[in-house]
């Protein structure tokens, strides 16, 4: 049962990922419309941003971003029917959108209907969604359309009816079914709803009394997260719901999260009624760039001068370019997973230093926002924002890359940490893996050695991967060579039970989950 649970998170999280990914780019187009939308200042420096054909552009990328963050909810509901579904995704993925759709219906139905359940929201909540007036769910009504859409599709998709009607059977059933299913959970889901609102109120509350500590609680437990993947949906529930707060916009629009409001505000460049943006942007990206910028260049750093002499040539690549893949793409899991398992307590340290960046922000009057905190964040969101003020974040990033660099170099010589370059599992040497397979292409065979270390194509059952790791379900781990993995250049090997292997080769990983899937086929082909 334990097993289980595991897995359809671990599944879960990496389907979060679909739509987090679309969030995340039109974060980006939001804040560079912005840039040449509202910024008077800009205007007046540069003067042909002010022209027409510029600012058609912005517009037109403004209304590209609005398409996506206008309708999270619907891409939750359909990228999480596709991601979670075992097969036929295609179809899944169309149940998803009928479900969705029957069940905004549904919901309208009933409030239109009866006064009373009518009477259970405030007037705000019920609004006009996909020219359905119906009950504002929000994110939360799209994952649960999402998760019972993929449900319902992996036990309906292959369902054999009567011959009268067998032309409405298999894949052909799953809309069908997810069309009567949530209309009928539209009658029920309000009066759940409710409760659900007042919890979720509860929650943000909750949040909102812890102060100062609310944004270490946030940057603390994110990076807790990253060994199990799971990250991804801590990061949904808290900045995308009702537990970062509800605001209110002049217009009246009301929404729920924080990075939701703040890419509305990026859109209008006018803050909800009653904040300010410290306040909306305190789970932000921004309160994490004295890390990335400053503490994990730092830490290689570190890991460089602590590694012996004649091994820091050998572990120079791994640490450029985990420090690149922070400083251009954001993405953080590289560099960590090189200390993370050589000592889960320093990793615990980083853990609390990426709180206590979140916390210091907080307190010193941070502005800076978005969902990246990489050079491309730091720029739209921080150089180009006049609100931002985004000398705080870097002024803070010096005390925090001085100090990680002396705790991580004392830590690493004191407690002897095998950290790369010091006789730990990075400093095997880089096998010639040649003779597995007769290819020229690096990338083909580098999916030939990682099936060989994997136990063989008849050991693999699944092969996914998220942003940085790849991950597979295997029938036996004993088979596994981990020797012959870390040959094919990936940065660590995480067995996390019995079937489950993740294996970091950081942002180039769907390439190799690629090759090793079409290596795949060619073996199931041949044979």
């Amino acid at each position: 049962m334990k097993k289980k649970l595991f897995d359809f998170f671990q599944k879960l999280s990496r389907a979060f990922l679909l739509p987090i990914v679309l969030i995340s780019f039109a974060s980006m187009v939001l804040g560079l419309a912005s840039v040449f939308l509202w910024h008077d200042q800009l205007k007046e420096m540069l003067p042909f941003i002010a022209s027409a054909p510029v600012q058609y552009v912005a517009n037109i990328m403004n209304t590209i971003a609005n398409a996506i963050m206008g309708n999270i909810a619907l891409l939750f509901a359909v990228s999480l029917s596709f991601a979670m579904a075992n097969e036929d995704k295609e179809f899944a993925a169309l149940g998803g959108l009928v479900g969705y759709i029957a069940f905004l219906m549904g919901m309208g139905t009933l409030v239109s209907l009866n006064p009373d359940v009518a009477n259970m929201f405030t007037e705000k909540t019920i609004t006009s969604i996909l020219g359905i007036e119906t009950i504002d769910t929000g994110m939360i009504g799209g994952i649960v359309v999402g998760l019972f859409s993929a449900f319902i599709h992996n036990r309906t998709h292959k369902i054999k009816l009567p011959m009268a009607i067998s032309f409405f059977g298999g894949n052909r059933f799953v809309p069908i079914a997810n069309a009567i299913f949530f209309v009928i959970l539209g009658q029920l889901f309000p009066y759940a709803w409710a409760v659900v609102s007042n919890m979720i109120s509860s929650a943000a509350m909750a949040v909102a009394n812890s102060g100062v500590f609310a944004p270490f609680l946030y940057g603390f437990g994110e990076r807790l997260l990253i060994p199990t993947g799971l990250h991804h949906v801590w990061n949904a529930v808290i900045r995308d719901t009702a537990v970062s707060g509800i605001y209110t916009f002049p217009t009246g629009e009301v929404v729920e999260g924080s990075r939701i409001a703040y890419n509305a505000f990026l859109t209008s460049n006018v803050l909800p009624e009653g904040t300010t943006i410290v306040e909306l942007v305190k789970f932000l990206r921004g309160g994490q760039v004295p890390i990335t910028m400053f503490a994990l260049p730092a830490i290689a750093f570190a890991m460089y001068k602590t590694a012996k002499p004649a091994n820091r040539n050998a572990i120079k690549p791994l640490l450029i370019t985990g420090v690149f893949s922070i400083l251009i793409a954001g993405i953080t899991e590289p560099l960590e997973f090189a200390f993370m398992f050589a000592s889960p307590i320093l990793y615990f340290i980083y853990a609390v230093l990426n709180g206590l960046s979140f916390m210091f922000s907080y307190m010193l009057g941070n502005g800076m926002g978005g969902a990246e905190p990489n050079l491309i964040g730091l720029l739209l969101y921080g150089v180009l924002r006049p609100e931002s003020k985004f000398f705080i974040v870097l002024l803070l990033g010096i005390p925090f890359g001085i100090g990680s660099y002396l705790l991580f170099k004392w830590w690493i010589v004191k407690y002897d940490v095998k950290t790369p370059g010091r006789g730990g599992e990075y400093d095997q040497s880089m096998e010639v893996a040649g003779d597995t397979g007769n290819t020229t292409d690096p990338l083909k065979l580098k999916a030939q050695v990682a099936i060989e270390g994997l136990g063989g194509a008849a050991n693999i059952e699944v092969v996914d991967c998220c942003i940085s790791r790849l991950r597979v379900i295997l029938k036996d781990m004993s088979l596994v060579d981990e020797n012959k993995l870390k040959s094919t250049g990936c940065m660590g090997v995480v067995k996390v039970d019995d079937q489950n292997i993740q294996v970091i080769y950081g942002t180039t990983v769907h390439l190799v989950k690629n090759a090793i899937i079409k290596e795949l086929d060619s073996i199931a082909k041949a044979s």
